[in-house]
């Protein structure tokens, strides 16, 4: 369009042979036969605003055959940017897979919103948040980054993944029940310096 969003609409052929019996939900299952061919068709279609204004989004939606059954996948991404100090962004995926008895179907969501800060030329802030139902996970991603030279910085990255338990409600019918107990957590410093 000539206010530099597009609109595109594709279809797919998908085929795999399975080599190891596998679960396409992930939810602990039955799981489908090793050697088994699948072959399955699905259409999509994205739309893309303009991503020079400072709020933009992308909006994708798919739907098709997937192993045995059906999948409807639905995709978005809103950014926001607060210039010259940073920006913020949300991602989500839904996926909506439909499997005939006696395999699990399942509805699954993924949300991550985003915050970039810039505190000057040299210091950075990120943080990263995103949440799971498929595998109960609630992960919170933050790193400080600071240029102290060219091509040279310090990164001080803080990570923990949480049993996310019934966030939702378990309206998205997670099979994991927890509460927000920590599964791991992690501090990383890296320093990287070029040497000239």
């Amino acid at each position: 369009f000539l206010n530099k969003s597009s609109f595109s609409v594709d279809a797919k052929e998908n085929y795999i042979k399975l080599l190891q019996p596998f679960d396409p939900t992930n939810t602990g299952g039955l799981k489908l036969p090793a050697a088994e061919d699948f072959s399955w068709n699905e259409i999509g279609a994205t739309y893309v605003s303009d991503n020079r204004k400072m709020l933009n989004f992308s909006l994708t939606a798919r739907y098709g055959g997937y192993y045995n059954g059906d999948r409807l996948t639905l995709n978005g991404e809103v950014n926001y940017r607060v210039q010259p100090y940073g920006s913020l962004a949300l991602v989500t995926t839904y996926n909506d897979i439909e499997l005939p008895d006696p395999y699990n179907s399942a509805r699954l969501l993924l949300i991550g919103p985003r915050f970039d800060f810039t505190f000057t030329d040299d210091l950075f802030f990120t943080s990263f948040i995103q949440y799971n139902n498929q595998i109960d996970n609630l992960n919170l991603n933050l790193r400080f980054q600071w240029r102290f030279a060219p091509v040279s910085d310090l990164f001080i990255v803080y990570t923990e993944n949480s049993w996310a338990g019934d966030i939702l409600n378990n309206s998205f019918g997670s099979p994991y029940a927890g509460d927000l107990r920590s599964k791991n957590r992690g501090l990383v410093v890296k320093l990287s310096y070029w040497f000239n």
